[in-house]
């Protein structure tokens, strides 16, 4: 079987169960090995920046590239471990520029560096 996302995908995720889940973006931060041994991927939750400004949170720039409507920062102090079946579809990827200030802000919050 051969892995569905790539570090840096930006996907759609139901988080929770039944109909109170709700759809929200996440960062795939788990390499592809990951997903085809275990089925499970790590993902980086996507947030508004009208929530508080954590400690290692990555603003992303290029929304359009992200497949994101609005403004968000990937929050690298809220990671989960997610069943791919979880995912409900690929809305885009980080850019390249994107990409460079994520791994220098998982790299630093899981120390490391």
């Amino acid at each position: 079987m051969s892995a569905q996302y790539r570090p840096f995908d930006v996907v759609a995720v139901a988080f929770g169960e039944g109909a109170s889940a709700k759809r929200r973006p996440a960062l795939i931060v788990s390499n592809p090995e990951f997903e085809k041994a275990t089925g499970l991927v790590w993902v980086a939750m996507i947030t508004t920046p009208d929530h508080a400004r954590r400690f290692g949170d990555i603003p992303i720039n290029d929304q359009r590239a992200a497949g994101l409507p609005a403004t968000s920062v990937v929050r690298a102090s809220k990671l989960a471990t997610l069943a791919v079946g979880k995912i409900k579809r690929r809305l885009g990827s980080l850019s390249e520029t994107d990409r460079a200030g994520a791994r220098v802000a998982l790299r630093a919050a899981a120390g490391f560096s």
